[in-house]
This record gives C-alpha cells, structure tokens and sequence, in this order.
C-alpha cells in the first residue's frame, strides 16, 4: 500500500484529504439559483424584520445574524508574548483594527 502522509503528518504529493474535491461551480449556482428564487424580496424583508424585532427582544442568535449580515463578523486576533515583547498576528481576512 502507498504511503498517503509523511513522517510530519502531511499528505504525500498524488494524495489528498477530500478525495471528492469541490463540489462543481456549477452545481452551486444552480443550488444559488433554486434559493434566491424560493425566497422573495418580500419574504426577505419579513424574515429581517423578525430578526429585528427578535434582537431587540434579547434573542442572541437574532442579533448576531444581523451583525453578521450588516457589519461581517468579528475579526480575531491572537497576542502572544515571547522574551518579554507582545507580537500581534493578523489573520488573513482581517480587515478592521
């Protein structure tokens, strides 16, 4: 049997974790497609709106999906300290300080 990692863990050039690989682009947008004609403007704005209503009540989940959907989520940073200096690492994606 071939070796499908090597001695530090990684796959070996020829092998891979996601044998099936990714799902076609066409295939998601089909998948795209089919949802944004499910849901119209209007079902959207009523889906928004209890999602207000629901966040100004309290719900956690309600207002992190609206946060999430009108100012992105949260960008993470990681501090550590080595020999007394502090390094910051900014993680690819991170946009905002």
């Amino acid at each position: 049997m071939a070796r499908v990692r090597d001695e530090k863990g990684r796959f070996v050039k020829g092998h891979t974790g996601n044998p099936n690989g990714r799902a076609p682009k066409e295939r998601e947008l089909r998948f795209y497609d089919i949802t944004v004609s499910a849901v119209s403007d209007e079902d959207w704005r009523v889906i928004v709106y209890k999602a207000r209503d629901q966040a100004k009540r309290g719900d956690a989940v309600a207002r992190k999906w609206l946060a999430d959907y009108l100012i992105g989520p949260p960008t993470q940073k990681t501090d550590l300290t080595v020999s007394d200096k502090k390094i910051t690492i900014k993680l690819v994606g991170d946009d905002h300080d």
